[in-house]
């Protein structure tokens, strides 16, 4: 039954926001290529790369991984040259050296591969190796909503900088190396049409968090233009926006669409996870992941409601007419389920409690112990994205956020042609975008006892000042002679 009601509650989520978060497991790798895919409406053709999987798979034996790069050699025995010219394929450097190198490469920064190359997601900078991997969810089509407008004249650059580093059709002189060996991989591009995008985000304008996400993939591109990096290191940032967005966007729905309060998260610069500036990190972070909990309990609160109005009074016809409408089985009268809701309308009096209580109650049975509603997506996205900190399995996460994406968010908030910001109007910026503060403003400390985090003042101003040194250390800051600092593209050369 938890099967049954939790495609009612996906597909709920997916007609509001475009995104499922209860399927998969979710990496910015799936977003990448979810991306690439509906740029460029084409996914590679994989029939080498099959091979490469068979003859290189741990659980073949040797006689599937040898018939495997025979018929890879047989198909194209020239692009491989001497390599494929061995008279003994079982001890040659291509099948012990090259093609398991070959299939590092692909699984390099979080690729995820699957039981094929199609289900599978590559950390590839090229769209050749675009698969029609589902498990984005639709995150890779929200983002490409979200940066592409209503119209051509609201599409952001961003997407063509996309465009230009993943082209399958990319000039031989302009390909990086990477690309150069993956690209033999692949026989060729078919065409794959972008679904439409018919959610009710985006779909007429924007919210205040959507035009902030804008605006930040505008100053990110805007920073690599400037910068002109390796592409590469452009595609891995425009990728971890693109998962950052989706974050935000995700961890913002309670408070945009249930009217829930505007949550800030603090981020932890003292080194120190028993500090009192951690704890409070951790406070912030748990309170938003307690939101989309509530969240969670409020799109199958409407569900309900739009069965029968009044449905704390019949909570299993209700149940029952939602699993109906999405062409799925009743409950049994006699199931755990009805029971425990049988045994919940009788406990409680108030129709608000049983209203609370039921709500919870289907949550916990479409969730299960792997925690697959919006808390476990955010939790598990923001710590893939190096957002939150610890990656282990500890379920109190603060905002500790790794170099690359650190960078990432002093891209996405700085205007590289605009004057040089002062690092306090950089945490304003920075407030306004990602809703991070860090304890340089004086309002700080008021927004985070506002959450019931009591930090002191002299704690944040560390903080702050540790934060500061850090951006510097990433070449992002410098400290002035007069005492004041200074944020932005500061190095001429870096990647």
């Amino acid at each position: 039954m938890s099967k049954q009601l939790r495609k009612a509650i996906t597909d709920e989520l997916h007609r509001r926001h475009g995104y499922r978060v209860m399927e998969a497991k979710i990496k910015p790798v799936h977003i990448a290529n979810a991306l690439m895919r509906v740029e460029h409406e084409c996914v590679g053709k994989m029939n080498v790369l099959q091979q490469l999987f068979e003859a290189t798979v741990a659980k073949n034996s040797l006689d599937q991984k040898l018939n495997a790069a025979r018929l890879m050699l047989d198909a194209q025995r020239d692009r491989w040259g001497a390599l494929g010219q061995t008279a003994d394929l079982k001890s040659s450097a291509l099948l012990n050296k090259v093609l398991p190198l070959l299939r590092t490469l692909l699984g390099a920064d979080g690729a995820l591969f699957g039981t094929s190359p199609d289900l599978s997601s590559f950390s590839s900078p090229t769209s050749l190796t675009v698969t029609g991997d589902p498990s984005d969810d639709g995150a890779g089509a929200f983002v490409f909503k979200l940066w592409g407008g209503h119209e051509e004249a609201t599409r952001l650059p961003v997407l063509d900088l996309l465009s230009e580093l993943t082209s399958p059709r990319k000039d031989p002189a302009q390909i990086d190396d990477l690309s150069a060996l993956l690209i033999p991989l692949v026989d060729s591009t078919r065409a794959k049409s972008a679904p439409e995008f018919n959610a009710e985000d985006l779909i007429s304008d924007y919210s205040n968090v959507e035009k902030q996400l804008r605006l930040a993939a505008s100053r990110l591109c805007a920073y690599e233009r400037k910068l002109n990096p390796n592409p590469i290191a452009s595609l891995q940032r425009v990728v971890l926006l693109a998962a950052l967005s989706v974050f935000r966007h995700g961890a913002t729905r309670a408070h945009e669409r249930a009217g829930g309060p505007e949550r800030f998260l603090l981020l932890d610069a003292s080194g120190d996870h028993y500090s009192a500036v951690a704890q409070a990190s951790t406070g912030c972070v748990t309170q938003l992941i307690n939101d989309a909990c509530r969240y969670m309990a409020s799109v199958v609160n409407d569900l309900l409601t739009s069965q029968i109005a009044n449905w704390p009074v019949e909570p299993i016809a209700a149940i029952n007419s939602l699993l109906e409408s999405s062409g799925q089985a009743p409950l049994e009268p006699n199931s755990p389920l009805s029971r425990r809701i049988t045994d919940i309308v009788k406990d409680f009096d108030d129709p608000e409690d049983i209203r609370r209580e039921v709500a919870e109650e289907l949550i916990r049975q479409v969730e299960g112990n792997q925690r697959r509603g919006l808390d476990g997506y955010l939790r598990l996205l923001g710590i893939r994205s190096g957002f939150l900190y610890p990656t282990q399995k500890n379920p109190n996460k603060r905002l500790n956020p790794t170099d690359r994406t650190l960078e990432v968010l002093v891209a996405s908030t700085v205007d590289v042609h605009g004057p040089i910001l002062e690092y306090r109007d950089f945490l304003e910026e920075l407030k306004t975008r990602w809703a991070i503060v860090v304890g340089g403003r004086t309002e700080d400390a008021l927004i985070l006892s506002h959450v019931g985090a009591s930090v002191p003042a002299k704690a944040l101003r560390e903080n702050s000042e540790r934060f500061l040194s850090r951006l510097e250390s990433l070449g992002l800051a410098r400290r002035l002679a007069d005492s004041v600092a200074v944020v932005g593209l500061l190095e001429a050369t870096h990647e």
